[in-house]
């Protein structure tokens, strides 16, 4: 780190340390040969309370550091909902705290990004609450591409020249996996938050976690080898490489060489979800799918398993109610065979054939008495006929039936010509004898 002034009271260069660190005015000299009098003398100094101390300091640093110049790569950048940003300068052995009011001039000057290099200008202050100094900016701009992001951009289109990058190469994430991987840390809060969607999803699959630490310099040895592992063995179907968010370098072990290339070479499909939206580690860009967050990985993965269920329940309601129609039109129909309604509808059929029955019976009745009627008539007649013709009705008015050896007489000349002849009377028969 390099401080530059542009006033005469400072001068401080990492190449000047045996210079004096400090010219200050009369009043400060002042106060110096007090402090330092009172050290050697017997006396004993009275205490300050620690917001004296830290005014007193305030007071001695923003008087003395009131106009630098500082160049510094930005880390662990954040932005306040006022808009203030927040951030820390540093270099290979240093770091400081840093703020860009929005009162600043800012209007015409992009904000920075994590791994920017930039040259500041502003004052030293402390912040009282915290104890803690840090430099107030009142002007920045870019002072080149931070050696980090230097870094990363040359790996980056290292790799891509290999081919690691190629869409081609990415393998589709099956929708249905039976064993979801987690690489991520035990003791992460992206952890619980994947398996409580996972949990309120209702995944039906097996998870198993494979930890490892996600930040510091073992980091990226041990993720690589955790997916080699996972895919030596096939324990998963998807793997989901991941982290919450931080700052900006504690991204940095998803970016290394060795992580990027176990990520390129794994025959499992695998999600990157690292840090969050704004963030881009090199991983994403070998992996087979890329989620801002390990929750919205989560998501991804629980989305078919959701659909299919929703489906299923599509299903099991329009079956549920294609049965409820049947049952009630069977309902309905069966409702028809009741006692009640099984007289109606007998009566109903019934009712039609039975007058049509007595109408045919009352017919044949008719037909029948009409026809007895006629034969008995015709009866009567002929039975009257007979009887007229009856010889014996005709003795029965005093007439007698002469006949000769059963046949009958008809004349005088017959009975003279027979002289023996038989006579019926209504009451008898006599025999007679023909005289002249």
């Amino acid at each position: 780190m390099t401080l530059l002034s542009s006033a005469d009271s400072l001068v401080w260069t990492s190449r000047e340390r045996e210079q004096p660190l400090l010219n200050i005015d009369d009043r400060q000299k002042k106060r110096y040969d007090k402090a330092m009098a009172l050290s050697q003398s017997s006396q004993t100094v009275p205490a300050l309370t620690v917001s004296q101390l830290t005014a007193e300091v305030k007071e001695l640093l923003e008087s003395g550091f009131s106009d630098l110049v500082v160049e510094g790569e930005v880390s662990g950048l954040r932005n306040t909902s006022g808009k203030h940003l927040y951030f820390s300068l540093k270099d290979d052995t240093a770091l400081i705290k840093a703020v860009w009011f929005s009162w600043a001039a800012r209007a015409s000057t992009p904000p920075p990004s994590d791994g920017d290099r930039v040259r500041v200008w502003g004052r030293l202050s402390v912040y009282e609450p915290q104890g803690q100094y840090q430099f107030v900016i009142s002007r920045l701009e870019a002072a080149g591409l931070g050696d980090i992001l230097a870094r990363l951009e040359r790996l980056k289109q290292k790799l891509a020249q290999e081919g690691l990058f190629d869409p081609e190469r990415r393998k589709p994430i099956p929708p249905y996996p039976q064993v979801i991987g987690l690489v991520t840390s035990s003791a992460a809060a992206a952890l619980q938050d994947m398996l409580r969607i996972f949990r309120q999803n209702e995944v039906p699959t097996k998870i198993r976690v494979f930890p490892v630490s996600v930040q510091g310099a073992e980091a990226p040895d041990r993720i690589s080898r955790m997916i080699e592992y996972v895919n030596t063995h096939r324990l998963a179907d998807v793997i989901i490489v991941g982290r919450g968010g931080g700052s900006f370098e504690d991204l940095l072990a998803f970016s290394e060489e060795g992580v990027v290339r176990a990520v390129a070479s794994s025959t499992i499909p695998i999600i990157s979800a690292v840090g969050h939206e704004t963030d881009s580690p090199l991983c994403d860009w070998a992996a087979d799918l890329r989620c801002p967050t390990p929750t919205a990985a989560a998501e991804w993965l629980s989305r078919p398993w959701r659909q299919l269920k929703e489906s299923l329940a599509g299903f099991h309601s329009q079956l549920e109610q294609t049965i409820r129609s049947r049952l009630e039109r069977t309902r309905a129909t069966l409702s028809d065979f009741r006692a009640d309604r099984l007289q109606v509808t007998f009566e109903r059929l019934l009712q039609p054939r039975v007058q049509r029955l007595d109408e045919a019976k009352n017919s044949l009745m008719k037909a029948w008495e009409e026809k007895s009627n006629g034969l008995k008539n015709r009866w009567t007649l002929a039975y009257n006929t007979l009887q007229a013709l009856n010889p014996g009705q005709v003795l029965d008015r005093g007439f007698a039936f002469v006949t000769h050896d059963n046949r009958a007489v008809t004349s005088a000349e017959q009975a003279r010509e027979t002289q023996r002849l038989t006579i019926q009377w209504k009451d008898g028969v006599v025999n007679a004898a023909v005289e002249e």
